[in-house]
């Protein structure tokens, strides 16, 4: 939102990232690239009598974030995506915005996209959001606050899925040096005056859990270098459970180590709310386990860029294992089966694909169908998984 701009270092190179950077540069945003990252500045904003279009694609996170930040800014936006998130509900982020003087249309259907969005109708203030469905609702007004003159106060009407997002959210607020304060559920933002001249992104938890996940379906160690041994990230939270399963995990300044001698995984009961990116990981090795697996919680994982809670239980049942799909639950029960070649889907949905490589080397024989929807936040991940198996 700065005219200052920024340097930052190592950000996540994925198609999310070149997503929502296009839709920045779009809205005036000045980016370039510097050493080990890229250099961005604002102001955001355009004509008010020239209609920007924003495409989000996959994007909910953009969407979300977008939404609100467009509803801070001068300018006349226009923001679609895709088919599925066309799908994926926004109607909670809309009425906590309207809420507050932002001018919205939905040009569709009610709570989806695509949205018309008068920029610089969001008024200075206090207004609630219920974020029982996606804690991205949360965040994308905490971010909008630091656009708006006097800020913003927010308050969860409710209980807030995958909470541990919003607190990534105001830790990075406040290192941009944006004034944070939080009373119970109720969130202050105020725009700071002096942005840092340089920010380091932190690694993310959530491309590296399936990789230390690995040694559970083949055995040996692995090293992955860059995720903060104190880190305060939704998916770091998974790492105990990979221990309960059987797994070492060892966290220090140098990386996250994780190992595995044992002849069989465990089972395990995991309340998986607050780090629901990590399902697909612990459901790959809960199929490969000893025993029945229960994940309870995660209802909201039927809203991501697939119906998640489906799409696992077509990928455990097409390796040779078995899941019964609930409503807010999934049930795995261990010890894959099966011969000759398996087709595994992935619902176009990054974090299926993943679950799915590491289901196809601890069974071998698969095909693993769209592995290259893994661009959406990890590029790379196949490249990686192999360089695992042949060191």
């Amino acid at each position: 939102m700065s005219s200052v701009p920024v340097e930052i270092a190592g950000p996540l190179e994925s198609g999310d990232t070149a997503v929502l950077l296009q839709c920045l540069m779009t809205m005036g945003a000045r980016g370039r690239a510097a050493a080990g990252g890229l250099r961005l500045g604002g102001p955001l904003g355009g004509d008010p009598a020239r209609e920007i279009a924003l495409d989000v694609a996959d994007s909910g996170t953009a969407a979300r974030f977008l939404t609100a930040v467009s509803a801070a800014v001068p300018g006349k936006f226009r923001l679609d995506g895709s088919a599925r998130l066309r799908e994926r509900p926004m109607e909670e982020l809309v009425a906590a915005l309207r809420s507050a003087g932002a001018e919205i249309r939905c040009l569709e259907r009610e709570g989806h996209l695509p949205l018309a969005i008068a920029g610089g109708t969001l008024r200075a203030g206090d207004l609630a959001v219920d974020a029982s469905r996606s804690s991205q609702f949360l965040s994308a007004l905490l971010l909008a606050a630091i656009a708006v003159d006097g800020g913003l106060t927010v308050r969860a009407s409710g209980p807030v899925v995958s909470a541990p997002y919003v607190a990534s959210t105001l830790e990075a607020l406040a290192a941009f040096g944006h004034v944070v304060r939080r009373d119970g559920a109720s969130f202050v933002v105020r725009r700071g005056e002096r942005p840092p001249h340089r920010y380091e992104v932190p690694g993310d938890d959530s491309s590296a859990l399936p990789l230390l996940a690995a040694v559970g379906a083949v055995g040996g160690r692995v090293t992955v270098r860059g995720i903060r041994p104190d880190s305060a990230a939704a998916d770091a939270r998974a790492l105990p459970v990979l221990e309960r399963m059987g797994l070492s995990i060892a966290r220090g300044a140098d990386g996250t180590t994780a190992s595995f001698s044992g002849r069989k995984l465990a089972a395990v009961e995991v309340q998986a709310a607050d780090f629901p990116d990590a399902v697909p990981t612990l459901v790959a090795l809960a199929a490969m386990a000893e025993g029945q697996s229960h994940f309870t919680g995660v209802a909201h994982l039927r809203l991501k860029e697939s119906d998640r809670i489906g799409a696992l239980a077509a990928l455990v049942g097409a390796a040779g294992g078995s899941a019964r799909a609930g409503e807010a639950e999934l049930v795995v029960e261990g010890g894959l089966r099966g011969d000759g070649l398996a087709r595994l889907p992935t619902s176009r949905d990054h974090r299926i694909a993943m679950a799915a490589g590491l289901l196809a080397i601890a069974r071998g024989g698969c095909l693993i169908e769209d592995p290259g929807c893994v661009a959406k936040s990890y590029p790379g991940f196949f490249r990686e998984l192999a360089g695992l198996m042949i060191r």
